[in-house]
């Protein structure tokens, strides 16, 4: 996404950071010639000691934290906005400068002070008249620019900064549904990302403003069943937007993230949706160096999947 700060050495490895509630992670993805990719992954909470976390982390993985490539980083969920907007009749070199000042009056700083990235989508549904869409990413410059000094005082090397529903879609398209069409749902303690990909195109993100430690709390009949309603609703919005507006037959699965599976939301999601629901091990498409549980799993998704961006490129 946004611009490389440092030029990728040509390697057979990529590394992945995520921060984002209280968890921070890091990921080595080693790309064999053949195989599956392998992983080295590690997740410890920022805040439990928050001078000594970078430490902590770069003790789990060792030397590969240091020594290891300039790092794909996923941004702080709340240090950007995704915003879906119409894509200015404008020469792509001046696509940004557009977008900026279409999106001014959804930001609460100075456009100035924006910095933007545009993702492209695929093409509306064949009998639309409307504009092509695209997602604007939009961060405050000063985001970016502590995001990259908390990288470097960890002492990392910052080589693309990304965004959490970007590395969320990285693991979406190495599922095998996604030849067909595939929702992915990941929550981290505070939110959740959906994402809706097919054949490696991503066409629906939806960003859900509740997350695992909701679901956990939610222990009284009507406010859970009220708080999964919620989820369910999210889900079925996301599939119908995804059909309507791109001529695509139904959906026929959800893959739910490791450790996302919090107050039995697959079960609801069986039972209210007509699609089949499956819960997602890493351990079935990477080689984990460290035997990894659904939490751990979860903990390094957004890191992996950083990482994957170096190998999706290249592929």
């Amino acid at each position: 996404m946004w611009r490389r700060f440092n030029k990728t050495a040509a390697g057979s490895s990529s590394a992945g950071f995520s921060a984002d509630d209280s968890c921070v992670a890091y990921a080595r993805v080693r790309h064999p010639k053949t195989g599956r990719l392998q992983v080295l992954a590690a997740s410890v909470d920022k805040y439990a000691d928050n001078d000594e976390w970078a430490l902590r982390l770069a003790k789990q993985v060792g030397a590969a934290y240091s020594a290891g490539p300039p790092v794909t980083s996923s941004l702080p969920n709340r240090a950007y906005q995704l915003l879906q907007i119409e894509q200015p009749n404008v020469p792509p070199a001046e696509a940004r400068d557009a977008v900026r000042w279409q999106i001014k009056d959804l930001l609460d700083y100075p456009v100035e002070e924006t910095v933007v990235e545009i993702c492209d989508m695929p093409a509306r549904s064949s009998g639309s008249n409307e504009r092509p869409i695209a997602y604007a990413v939009a961060s405050r410059r000063s985001n970016i620019e502590d995001h990259i000094g908390l990288l470097k005082r960890a002492g990392l090397s910052p080589d693309v900064i990304s965004i959490p529903e970007l590395c969320a879609r990285n693991i979406a398209t190495m599922l095998p549904q996604d030849a067909n069409g595939v929702a992915f749902l990941h929550l981290t303690e505070n939110h959740g990302i959906l994402t809706v990909s097919r054949q490696g195109l991503l066409y629906v993100v939806r960003h859900i403003e509740r997350g695992r430690r909701a679901l956990r709390e939610a222990t009284e009949g009507f406010e859970r069943d009220e708080l999964i309603t919620t989820f369910v609703l999210e889900v079925q919005r996301s599939l119908d937007y995804y059909e309507s507006h791109f001529d695509r037959r139904p959906l026929m699965e959800l893959v739910i993230a490791p450790g996302s599976d919090v107050g039995g939301l697959s079960d609801a999601f069986s039972e209210q949706l007509d699609l089949t629901v499956s819960r997602l091990d890493l351990g079935e498409l990477f080689d984990f160096e460290n035997a990894a549980s659904p939490e751990d799993q979860g903990a390094c998704l957004l890191a992996i999947g950083a990482a994957l961006r170096q190998h999706q490129r290249a592929a």
